[in-house]
């Protein structure tokens, strides 16, 4: 790659990647390119879309409305709006707040802003005032750009709104003269975009330091970080890429939402990458019998979804659509075995799991035709050195768990993150030669990884080490779970112990009689030690606008009830059935 440009280097190494058959030979050929000035949206992107009339996205929502866009519209589009950001002030490195549902503009934006050479911070729409006021001043924010139903909200942020460049007031095509009806002059309106030039030439160099994407994490279990991602980020995905196995004739459909790091990963980095068509759904409220239609009408040829989608989607009858689907993976949460083997009896296919985080592009990952054991995540990405460490960086032996770390030196990968905003954390996670994912797994003597659960969640229970997702995957086997989260709590005899929290599948009761065999099928499944002794029945989990469950939450709740020296109204403790289980009462 010695005389290559670096835009030739990452299209050298996306085409090998594309044209791999074996995990092994994609581990021989991987070598992460060095790069130091490479901009992906004018160097990639635009190239490769000039003159292109492929369809590049698919737009749909519930209202009916459909829109495809082509590559060349959509760089001209981005182009219009790198223009018009320019035209309000945008200088390179500014930092925008975009607080967006998914649509057709975001796609523009993402690119405009790139082409621009400044940085993209998305926001979750459950967004509270406070919570925005909190990431325009962490974040150091010069343009907020959001959807109009959104703009009210983000007013009530107050002052701090004083200091921007510019707010910009996006119309959603489901309502799509709405904006006329917002009188507030400080809003810029997104249609004025429509006047400006549809080429733009950048007048500066974009360096692959320069930062390109800040994601606040979700916060399941500790205050939100923000993650910071330097412009070789999209070269990174290229293990995203070669996970989700896409080609250019793929249409590409991920479940994730715009203000979570995910959407940048499946639903527009990676499938892009591949020069896939991009399909994106807006709806309220996720339906999955709308959804499926969807992917049914559009042809989806490759799905990426949540756990706690699939197991919305195991409930429904596949038989009666005719689907195009030929890869399903999942990621955002850990799978479980029944889960995997229910989707793979409906649909045929194999369901591929991968694991990253925010700070990552994909780490770990079950890749086309490999065959996993049970319960497996796969082994580990091409570009990524993964080892399952101990507290003092050494390498633990196989089937013991630690925590997985990537190696960071003497090369670091393009798809790790440069570091969190604050110092304190960065000096935790980058330790020696290693970065700290923070999650805790096993690997076995074939370099397949099991994933165990975040450290934080990872809690002792009568001098035993238990692992949530471990205890919860056994739960899910019951065919009267739909969803299970399992914290520690504390017992009457002050110990601490685990606590399952479980939704039900339609047609269960929240009483006694299913307590009671849950109880029983706990006890005929699982060690003394990790058995749940206590159930309590939800009608929904706490759950980031991702779908992962808010442990946190979970625990805060089960602390007040503690408190209240009460329990919850769907909560049953073992010893309730003490006679029914055999079971001796301890004082």
């Amino acid at each position: 790659m010695k005389n290559l440009t670096d835009a030739q280097k990452f299209l050298k190494l996306r085409n090998d990647l594309q044209q791999v058959t074996s995990y092994e030979d994609a581990l021989k050929i991987f070598q992460w390119p060095t790069m130091s000035k490479f901009n992906w949206a004018t160097e990639y992107f635009d190239e490769m879309a000039k003159n292109n009339d492929k369809t590049a996205l698919i737009y749909a929502d519930t209202e009916g409305n459909e829109q495809k866009v082509s590559f060349e519209q959509m760089r001209q589009r981005s182009n219009q709006v790198a223009n018009f950001l320019q035209a309000k002030g945008f200088k390179k490195g500014d930092r925008v707040l975009i607080m967006m549902d998914t649509s057709v503009e975001i796609f523009e934006l993402f690119l405009g802003i790139m082409k621009l050479g400044g940085t993209i911070i998305p926001a979750s729409t459950l967004l509270s005032p406070d919570d925005i006021s909190d990431r325009i001043k962490r974040g150091n924010i010069s343009f907020v750009i959001a959807h109009h139903k959104f703009i009210e909200r983000i007013d009530q942020a107050g002052d701090i709104l004083n200091g921007l460049k510019a707010l910009i007031n996006v119309p959603h095509i489901t309502i799509p003269r709405e904006a006329e009806t917002y009188k507030d002059t400080q809003w810029v309106k997104y249609e004025e975009t429509e006047n400006y030039e549809t080429e733009f030439i950048p007048d500066f160099i974009t360096f692959t330091t320069d930062i390109l994407f800040m994601f606040f994490t979700s916060g399941t279990t500790s205050q939100p970080k923000l993650v910071i991602h330097p412009y070789h980020y999209p070269v990174g995905h290229l293990t995203t890429m070669y996970w989700l196995d896409l080609q250019q004739d793929d249409i590409h459909y991920n479940i994730s939402s715009p203000g979570w790091a995910k959407f940048a990963w499946s639903s527009f980095m990676a499938p892009w990458n591949a020069g896939a068509t991009i399909f994106t759904f807006h709806y309220t409220a996720f339906d999955p019998e709308k959804t499926l239609q969807m992917i049914e009408k559009h042809q989806i040829t490759s799905l990426c979804a949540p756990l706690s989608v699939w197991k919305l989607f195991v409930l429904k009858d596949f038989e009666k659509y005719n689907f195009n689907l030929k890869k399903i993976v999942s990621a955002g949460e850990p799978l479980n075995p029944e889960i995997t083997r229910k989707v793979e009896e409906i649909t045929g296919l194999q369901l591929r799991e991968g694991y990253g985080q925010t700070e990552t592009t994909a780490l770990i990952f079950t890749p086309k035709g490999m065959q996993v054991p049970a319960g497996s995540m796969g082994k580990a990405s091409p570009g990524y050195e993964i080892k399952v460490m101990d507290g003092k960086l050494d390498e633990v032996p196989t089937g013991k768990d630690g925590q997985l770390a990537v190696r960071t030196y003497p090369y670091r990968p393009l798809g790790l993150l440069k570091g969190y905003d604050d110092e304190d954390k960065n000096m935790e996670i980058f330790k020696g030669s290693w970065y700290l994912t923070g999650d805790t797994a096993y690997q076995d003597e074939n370099g397949f990884f099991f994933f165990i659960g975040r450290s934080d969640d990872v809690f002792k229970s009568l001098d035993y080490r238990i692992s949530p997702f471990e205890v919860e995957s056994e739960i899910m086997e019951h065919e009267a779970v739909l969803e299970v989260g399992v914290i520690p709590t504390i017992d009457h005899l002050e110990r601490i112990v685990p606590k399952a929290f479980i939704v039900l599948k339609p047609g269960y009761d929240k009483n006694e009689t299913t307590a009671l065999a849950l109880f029983k099928f706990i006890r005929s499944r699982m060690a003394p030690y990790k058995r749940p002794r206590s159930i309590e029945f939800m009608e929904a989990f706490p759950k980031t606008i991702s779908s992962k469950v808010m442990r946190k939450d979970l625990r805060k709740y089960d602390e007040e009830l503690k408190n209240m020296e009460t329990r919850g109204k769907y909560e049953f403790l073992e010893l309730d059935f003490a006679e029914e289980l055999n079971l001796r009462k301890r004082k």
